[in-house]
Order: C-alpha cells, then sequence, then structure tokens
C-alpha cells in the first residue's frame, strides 16, 4: 500500500499546471478522482492546493490482482 496524495477544489480534482503569458498560471481540473494528479510529495500537493483554494487529501493505494 502506498500513500498518495490529491489537490481538491469543491468537486474538482487538480489535474495539472500550466504555464501562460506574463508568468500567469492555467489550471486543469477533472470532475473524475481516476482523472486527477497523484502526487507522492506532501508539499508539492500543499502548494498546489494554496494556489487554486483547494484542501489536500491523503489516499491509499492498493494494488488489487
Amino acid at each position: 500500500m502506498e500513500n498518495v496524495y490529491v489537490v481538491k477544489l469543491g468537486d474538482l480534482y487538480f489535474k495539472e499546471k500550466a504555464s501562460i503569458l506574463f508568468g500567469k498560471y492555467r489550471y486543469t481540473m477533472a470532475d473524475n478522482l481516476d482523472d486527477a494528479s497523484f502526487c507522492e510529495d506532501f508539499d508539492y500537493a500543499k502548494k498546489r492546493a494554496e494556489e487554486i483554494g483547494g484542501d489536500v487529501y491523503k489516499i491509499n493505494l492498493e494494488e488489487v490482482g
């Protein structure tokens, strides 16, 4: 089992951050946890959450086989 973190804002999950003009950023969000970006580093997830005004959640992943 591995712990990872996901950033959530309302009903949406953080997917990616892309740079655009003048040092501003665009954030892509997903409405499905399967499409979200998972972070192994809590500090990285916390920084993304602060940028978008969301929260960080810890998820336990299990391999099913």
